[in-house]
């Protein structure tokens, strides 16, 4: 009998190349998610077994799975916020004040 057809064909990802590839590009670089301007710096996390990634270090989330490409290497420096303060770039202002909606009687 033969083997049936996929109707979807799905790729074949080699863990260990694929973070061999991923460490080759985010290693001493920062990163972009998608289209967004945001650069974030780059942490390292645990994925299979010894095996690590690269993640936005201010635990940014994104809806994907890098190997499609939803992780961008970039030279440029950080703008997020988050991860500059956590690098201790830059220190987090303080919130603004939230305005009244109405004059409160007392």
């Amino acid at each position: 009998m033969a083997a049936p057809l996929e109707l979807f064909p799905r790729a074949r990802v080699n863990p260990e190349g694929f973070a061999q590839e991923q460490a080759e590009h985010f290693t001493g670089r920062r990163l972009r998610i998608g289209r967004s301007g945001i650069v974030h710096e780059v942490a390292w996390r645990p994925w299979l077994g010894e095996l690590i990634l690269p993640v936005p270090a201010c635990h940014q989330g994104w809806s994907g799975f890098a190997a499609s490409g939803d992780l961008i290497a970039t030279d440029d420096p950080a703008t997020c916020r988050k991860c500059a303060h956590r690098a201790a770039q830059l220190p987090l202002a303080a919130p603004a004040a939230q305005a009244a909606l109405f004059e409160l009687e007392r």
